[in-house]
């Protein structure tokens, strides 16, 4: 018998995702955000990447008038990675912020979190700054630019 998968799709974040993305939140960061601050930090833009379960989602947040988005963290289900969901979920947010007249996207990252580095930059973000840290691991902030026809 043939294996049917449902399609995956980004979609907004609803109260009933929060539990997996806890999860996925407690497999992927050594300081995880509790089920409060989550709740409290989605309220502008959350989306999940969504097949047959959550495996991924993105949190991020509009400001400095609304010209102005800020990622405020991604990330995915250690099972699912390298599978291109986190590159659909920022496509899904362009699109969004894009609907929103957004002129840009920054995010931070950890200088020595390159595998976050790598992937920003695949998806087109520049490296604008470096913010000394006390510790060895510096941050990097980041923008993407949108552009309208």
């Amino acid at each position: 018998m043939e294996n049917i998968r449902q399609p995956m799709i980004v979609r907004a974040a609803k109260e009933e995702d929060l539990a997996k993305v806890i999860e996925i939140e407690e497999l992927s960061f050594p300081t995880a955000w509790d089920y409060d601050f989550l709740e409290k930090i989605s309220k502008d833009t959350f989306l999940v990447f969504d097949g047959q379960e959550v495996c991924g989602y993105l949190i991020a947040g509009c400001c400095h008038k609304n010209i102005v988005a800020t990622i405020l963290k991604v990330a995915v289900h250690p099972k699912h990675r390298r599978k291109g969901i986190a590159t659909n979920l920022v496509h899904k947010l362009v699109e969004i912020l894009k609907d929103r007249k957004i002129t840009e996207i920054d995010v931070i990252v950890i200088e020595g979190c390159k595998p976050a580095i790598l992937f920003y930059k695949k998806a087109g973000f520049k490296t604008v700054s470096t913010i000394p840290q006390a510790s060895n691991n510096d941050l990097y902030e980041m923008k993407l630019k949108l552009t309208y026809p």
